[in-house]
């Protein structure tokens, strides 16, 4: 009789360990982001904004107008030109052109190494698939609208000289406008977003973020006024991203990784 209980015992444990297991599989199954692949327009292969043009306010009616020939800004940024010429060849020259172009991978290994743990598709999907996706909001709802109503011209271009790039790039986007600037409002607010996802790194990630516009300026695309309300405009698309649904819960799974990494 008691060896029979004991065996009923036995296969009632084994049962319970077992639904255990299998619903804590369950529980902790991650929801994995969307493929960015699929997410791409098939006209332009660009990804797609988190949100709407009507949800962003009128940049041209809400910043200054960018400096004047003869004020006092302009005078410093000319002066900040210069002075970052003697840059040239140095290890920010060279950051400079390493991180100049703006796609995920670049960004993720420009911010990972002040992370609690590294950018990467396979190990942090919602966080990379933040980096992928910031961009578009950026620069469609942030930075077009005033660079094609502002015109201004690039300080490369102003001096006649050289940057940090190619030929071929200078080219490209020598009929292209500097106020304000893309890479910093990126940079800034790719570092906003960062530092809530893994807030143990915030002040690292910060200062990547300010650097990464500094770059800009380095390189020779940039006045320094141009990155100074690139940091502005981030702050903008950051809040109102706050309350857009889709972008909130990627957020919400990017928290959840590096809580889940730090554990």
């Amino acid at each position: 009789m008691i060896l029979s209980w004991l065996k009923f015992l036995k296969k009632i444990s084994l049962t319970v360990v077992m639904v255990l297991l299998f619903s804590g599989c369950t529980v902790n199954k991650t929801k994995l982001p969307p493929d960015l692949d699929s997410l791409k327009s098939s006209e332009t292969g660009r990804l797609p904004e988190f949100d709407s043009k009507d949800g962003y306010p009128d940049f041209v009616a809400l910043v200054q107008a960018y400096p004047q020939e003869k004020s006092y800004v302009f005078a410093n940024d000319k002066m900040i030109f210069k002075e970052t010429r003697k840059l040239k060849d140095t290890q920010i020259w060279k950051d400079a052109a390493r991180f100049a172009e703006i796609n995920p991978e670049v960004l993720s290994a420009y911010f990972s190494p002040v992370m609690s743990k590294p950018i990467t598709k396979e190990n942090t999907p919602w966080t990379y698939y933040l980096v992928a996706r910031l961009i578009a909001d950026v620069a469609s709802f942030g930075t077009r609208g005033l660079k094609n109503y502002y015109k201004r011209v690039r300080p490369y271009v102003y001096f006649n000289t050289e940057t940090c790039s190619t030929k071929n790039d200078e080219e490209d986007h020598r009929q292209t406008y500097s106020y304000p600037s893309t890479h910093s409002t990126y940079g800034q607010a790719l570092a906003l977003v960062l530092s809530e996802i893994d807030p143990a790194s915030q002040a690292g990630i910060i200062k990547k973020g300010a650097d990464y516009g500094f770059f800009r300026v380095v390189c020779g695309f940039h006045w320094n006024s141009d990155v100074e309300l690139g940091r502005i405009v981030a702050s903008y698309v950051v809040a109102r991203l706050h309350s857009n649904a889709e972008f909130s819960e990627a957020l919400k799974y990017a928290k959840e990784e590096y809580r889940s990494l730090q554990k």
